[in-house]
Protein backbone atom coordinates (compact mmCIF):
# COMPACT_ATOMS: atom_id res chain seq x y z
CA UNK A 1 0.00 0.00 0.00
CA UNK A 2 1.57 3.25 -0.81
CA UNK A 3 2.32 5.30 2.39
CA UNK A 4 2.46 8.29 0.87
CA UNK A 5 -1.38 8.62 0.66
CA UNK A 6 -2.83 10.25 3.30
CA UNK A 7 -5.61 8.01 3.27
CA UNK A 8 -2.95 5.54 4.83
CA UNK A 9 -2.90 7.01 8.20
CA UNK A 10 -6.81 5.57 8.04
CA UNK A 11 -5.28 2.22 7.67
CA UNK A 12 -2.95 2.91 10.34
CA UNK A 13 -5.48 2.99 12.48
CA UNK A 14 -6.52 -0.75 11.77
CA UNK A 15 -3.68 -3.44 12.74
CA UNK A 16 -5.08 -6.70 13.30
CA UNK A 17 -7.43 -5.03 15.95
CA UNK A 18 -9.01 -2.10 16.10
CA UNK A 19 -10.41 0.57 18.26
CA UNK A 20 -13.61 2.77 19.26
CA UNK A 21 -14.63 4.52 15.87
CA UNK A 22 -16.68 7.80 15.75
CA UNK A 23 -17.26 8.28 11.85
CA UNK A 24 -19.37 10.98 10.48
CA UNK A 25 -20.33 11.75 6.45
CA UNK A 26 -22.37 15.01 5.74
CA UNK A 27 -23.39 15.82 2.36
CA UNK A 28 -24.55 19.01 1.11
CA UNK A 29 -26.40 18.80 -2.34
CA UNK A 30 -27.20 21.30 -4.71
CA UNK A 31 -30.33 20.72 -7.16
CA UNK A 32 -28.09 19.69 -9.84
CA UNK A 33 -27.15 16.97 -7.56
CA UNK A 34 -23.72 18.51 -7.20
CA UNK A 35 -22.23 19.72 -3.60
CA UNK A 36 -20.09 18.69 -1.07
CA UNK A 37 -19.10 15.88 1.40
CA UNK A 38 -16.79 15.93 4.47
CA UNK A 39 -15.53 12.44 6.25
CA UNK A 40 -14.79 12.60 9.62
CA UNK A 41 -13.37 9.82 11.36
CA UNK A 42 -11.36 9.55 14.98
CA UNK A 43 -10.18 5.93 16.15
CA UNK A 44 -9.37 5.89 19.40
CA UNK A 45 -6.82 2.68 20.20
CA UNK A 46 -6.70 2.98 24.11
CA UNK A 47 -9.52 0.43 24.96
CA UNK A 48 -8.08 -1.80 22.64
CA UNK A 49 -4.83 -1.92 24.13
CA UNK A 50 -6.52 -2.61 27.33
CA UNK A 51 -8.48 -5.29 26.04
CA UNK A 52 -4.76 -6.94 24.90
CA UNK A 53 -3.14 -6.41 28.16
CA UNK A 54 -6.45 -7.67 29.78
CA UNK A 55 -6.06 -11.20 27.41
CA UNK A 56 -2.21 -11.10 27.83
CA UNK A 57 -2.73 -11.67 31.67
CA UNK A 58 -5.25 -14.15 31.13
CA UNK A 59 -2.79 -16.14 29.25
CA UNK A 60 -0.39 -16.24 31.39
CA UNK A 61 -2.65 -17.37 34.75
CA UNK A 62 -2.72 -14.09 36.10
CA UNK A 63 -5.70 -12.41 37.86
CA UNK A 64 -7.47 -9.32 38.19
CA UNK A 65 -7.24 -6.08 37.11
CA UNK A 66 -3.76 -4.99 34.51
CA UNK A 67 -1.77 -2.87 36.97
CA UNK A 68 -1.03 0.89 35.86
CA UNK A 69 2.63 0.22 35.17
CA UNK A 70 1.34 -2.83 32.88
CA UNK A 71 -1.09 -0.29 31.49
CA UNK A 72 1.31 2.32 30.26
CA UNK A 73 3.88 -0.69 29.34
CA UNK A 74 1.58 -1.13 26.84
CA UNK A 75 0.52 1.53 25.58
CA UNK A 76 4.06 2.31 25.07
CA UNK A 77 4.70 -0.91 23.18
CA UNK A 78 1.74 -0.01 21.29
CA UNK A 79 3.52 3.05 20.08
CA UNK A 80 6.66 1.84 19.29
CA UNK A 81 4.89 -0.42 16.86
CA UNK A 82 3.67 1.79 15.07
CA UNK A 83 4.77 3.27 11.65
CA UNK A 84 4.31 6.70 10.67
CA UNK A 85 5.69 8.83 7.79
CA UNK A 86 5.75 12.75 7.98
CA UNK A 87 5.08 14.53 4.72
CA UNK A 88 4.35 17.81 3.08
CA UNK A 89 0.57 18.16 3.64
CA UNK A 90 0.46 19.97 -0.26
CA UNK A 91 2.23 16.89 -1.74
CA UNK A 92 0.00 14.30 0.27
CA UNK A 93 -3.04 15.95 -0.72
CA UNK A 94 -1.64 15.77 -4.37
CA UNK A 95 -1.32 11.99 -4.48
CA UNK A 96 -4.91 11.79 -3.27
CA UNK A 97 -6.45 13.87 -6.06
CA UNK A 98 -4.70 11.42 -8.54
CA UNK A 99 -7.01 8.77 -7.49
CA UNK A 100 -10.06 10.61 -7.65
CA UNK A 101 -12.99 9.82 -9.97
CA UNK A 102 -13.32 12.64 -12.70
CA UNK A 103 -15.83 15.21 -11.37
CA UNK A 104 -14.73 15.03 -7.61
CA UNK A 105 -12.29 16.94 -5.98
CA UNK A 106 -10.45 16.91 -2.27
CA UNK A 107 -11.01 20.59 -1.16
CA UNK A 108 -9.57 19.96 2.41
CA UNK A 109 -8.12 17.91 4.49
CA UNK A 110 -6.68 17.02 7.77
CA UNK A 111 -4.95 14.28 10.01
CA UNK A 112 -3.90 14.73 13.82
CA UNK A 113 -2.10 11.94 15.08
CA UNK A 114 -2.36 11.56 19.18
CA UNK A 115 -1.13 9.10 19.60
CA UNK A 116 -3.26 6.56 20.51
CA UNK A 117 -5.62 8.42 18.65
CA UNK A 118 -6.04 9.52 15.02
CA UNK A 119 -8.72 11.91 13.99
CA UNK A 120 -8.69 12.05 10.31
CA UNK A 121 -11.22 15.36 8.50
CA UNK A 122 -11.41 15.23 4.55
CA UNK A 123 -14.16 17.22 2.50
CA UNK A 124 -15.02 16.90 -1.12
CA UNK A 125 -16.51 18.72 -3.85
CA UNK A 126 -18.45 17.16 -6.17
CA UNK A 127 -20.43 17.32 -9.79
CA UNK A 128 -22.67 14.57 -9.35
CA UNK A 129 -23.52 12.62 -5.54
CA UNK A 130 -23.31 9.26 -7.64
CA UNK A 131 -19.70 9.79 -8.54
CA UNK A 132 -18.85 9.45 -4.18
CA UNK A 133 -19.07 6.11 -4.32
CA UNK A 134 -16.46 5.82 -6.77
CA UNK A 135 -13.71 7.35 -4.18
CA UNK A 136 -11.12 4.93 -3.50
CA UNK A 137 -8.74 6.57 -0.99
CA UNK A 138 -5.90 3.25 -1.02
CA UNK A 139 -4.47 1.05 -3.62
CA UNK A 140 -5.24 -2.60 -3.18
CA UNK A 141 -1.90 -3.99 -4.56
CA UNK A 142 0.34 -5.40 -1.20
CA UNK A 143 -2.76 -4.99 1.31
CA UNK A 144 -2.32 -8.15 3.59
CA UNK A 145 -5.50 -10.50 3.67
CA UNK A 146 -7.33 -9.30 6.82
CA UNK A 147 -5.82 -6.27 7.18
CA UNK A 148 -8.68 -4.77 4.79
CA UNK A 149 -9.55 -0.65 5.87
CA UNK A 150 -13.70 -0.59 6.22
CA UNK A 151 -12.96 2.86 5.12
CA UNK A 152 -11.00 2.40 2.22
CA UNK A 153 -14.13 3.61 -0.06
CA UNK A 154 -15.42 6.15 2.65
CA UNK A 155 -18.73 6.37 0.48
CA UNK A 156 -19.07 2.38 -0.63
CA UNK A 157 -23.12 1.73 -0.94
CA UNK A 158 -24.21 4.86 -1.92
CA UNK A 159 -26.64 4.62 -4.20
CA UNK A 160 -28.61 7.20 -6.13
CA UNK A 161 -31.72 6.03 -8.01
CA UNK A 162 -33.38 9.07 -10.19
CA UNK A 163 -36.98 7.56 -10.52
CA UNK A 164 -38.53 10.56 -12.54
CA UNK A 165 -41.03 12.46 -10.13
CA UNK A 166 -38.41 11.48 -7.02
CA UNK A 167 -34.88 10.40 -6.61
CA UNK A 168 -34.12 7.59 -4.32
CA UNK A 169 -30.96 7.47 -1.85
CA UNK A 170 -29.63 4.93 0.20
CA UNK A 171 -26.03 3.69 1.58
CA UNK A 172 -25.03 1.20 3.58
CA UNK A 173 -24.64 1.69 7.60
CA UNK A 174 -21.10 0.09 7.83
CA UNK A 175 -20.62 -1.36 11.55
CA UNK A 176 -16.63 -1.23 12.37
CA UNK A 177 -16.87 -3.30 15.30
CA UNK A 178 -18.63 -6.25 12.86
CA UNK A 179 -15.18 -5.82 10.75
CA UNK A 180 -13.05 -6.44 13.73
CA UNK A 181 -15.35 -9.23 15.07
CA UNK A 182 -14.98 -10.79 11.93
CA UNK A 183 -11.00 -10.53 12.32
CA UNK A 184 -10.53 -12.16 15.47
CA UNK A 185 -13.56 -15.13 14.56
CA UNK A 186 -10.66 -17.72 14.60
CA UNK A 187 -9.66 -16.43 18.22
CA UNK A 188 -10.34 -18.58 20.75
CA UNK A 189 -11.92 -15.78 23.23
CA UNK A 190 -13.49 -16.79 26.73
CA UNK A 191 -16.67 -15.35 27.51
CA UNK A 192 -15.16 -12.63 29.57
CA UNK A 193 -12.56 -11.70 26.88
CA UNK A 194 -15.92 -11.50 24.70
CA UNK A 195 -17.64 -9.23 26.90
CA UNK A 196 -14.20 -7.19 27.75
CA UNK A 197 -13.76 -6.95 23.43
CA UNK A 198 -17.89 -5.53 23.52
CA UNK A 199 -16.75 -2.93 26.16
CA UNK A 200 -14.13 -1.48 23.56
CA UNK A 201 -16.77 -1.00 21.04
CA UNK A 202 -18.73 1.03 23.45
CA UNK A 203 -18.00 4.06 22.30
CA UNK A 204 -18.80 3.53 18.96
CA UNK A 205 -20.76 6.00 17.11
CA UNK A 206 -21.87 6.37 12.99
CA UNK A 207 -23.58 9.19 11.71
CA UNK A 208 -24.53 10.35 8.19
CA UNK A 209 -25.77 13.90 7.67
CA UNK A 210 -27.63 14.84 4.24
CA UNK A 211 -28.93 18.94 3.40
CA UNK A 212 -30.86 19.01 0.51
CA UNK A 213 -33.23 21.34 -1.11
CA UNK A 214 -35.53 18.90 -1.72
CA UNK A 215 -38.86 18.03 -0.40
CA UNK A 216 -38.66 14.47 1.49
CA UNK A 217 -41.12 12.09 0.50
CA UNK A 218 -39.75 9.32 2.94
CA UNK A 219 -36.95 8.47 5.36
CA UNK A 220 -35.57 6.56 8.37
CA UNK A 221 -33.47 9.46 9.65
CA UNK A 222 -33.53 9.12 13.43
CA UNK A 223 -33.90 12.98 14.05
CA UNK A 224 -34.02 16.12 11.46
CA UNK A 225 -32.21 19.55 12.28
CA UNK A 226 -34.15 22.17 9.85
CA UNK A 227 -33.90 20.62 6.43
CA UNK A 228 -31.18 18.25 7.88
CA UNK A 229 -31.83 14.60 7.87
CA UNK A 230 -29.92 12.94 10.53
CA UNK A 231 -28.70 9.39 10.88
CA UNK A 232 -27.53 8.65 14.35
CA UNK A 233 -26.09 5.09 15.07
CA UNK A 234 -24.17 3.23 18.18
CA UNK A 235 -23.12 -0.50 18.57
CA UNK A 236 -26.53 -1.66 20.47
CA UNK A 237 -28.60 -0.28 17.78
CA UNK A 238 -26.45 -1.38 15.17
CA UNK A 239 -26.34 -5.17 16.65
CA UNK A 240 -29.88 -5.02 16.56
CA UNK A 241 -30.88 -4.26 12.98
CA UNK A 242 -31.34 -7.23 9.91
CA UNK A 243 -28.41 -7.28 7.17
CA UNK A 244 -31.81 -5.35 5.00
CA UNK A 245 -31.86 -2.84 7.46
CA UNK A 246 -28.17 -2.18 7.95
CA UNK A 247 -27.96 -2.16 3.34
CA UNK A 248 -30.25 0.43 3.54
CA UNK A 249 -28.98 2.24 6.64
CA UNK A 250 -29.74 5.26 5.07
CA UNK A 251 -32.86 5.50 3.20
CA UNK A 252 -34.23 8.68 1.91
CA UNK A 253 -36.83 10.02 -1.05
CA UNK A 254 -36.49 13.55 -2.54
CA UNK A 255 -39.45 14.98 -4.49
CA UNK A 256 -37.64 16.24 -7.14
Amino acid sequence: MNKRLLALSLAACLPILGGCFDVEQAMTLQKDLSGKAAFSMTVNMEPMVLFMVRMQREMAGQKGEPTAAEIEKAKKEFLASKKTTEEDPAKQKAEVEKSLPPGVKLIESSMKDEGLKMVVHLVFSFDNISKLADIQLSKKDGEQPGAKNPFDQPFSGLQVKDEGKTLLLTTEAINPAAEQKEQTAGMDLTPEQKKQMEEAFKGLRVAYKIDAPFEVVESNATRKEGRTLIWEYDLKTMEKMTPEQLHQGVRVRFKK
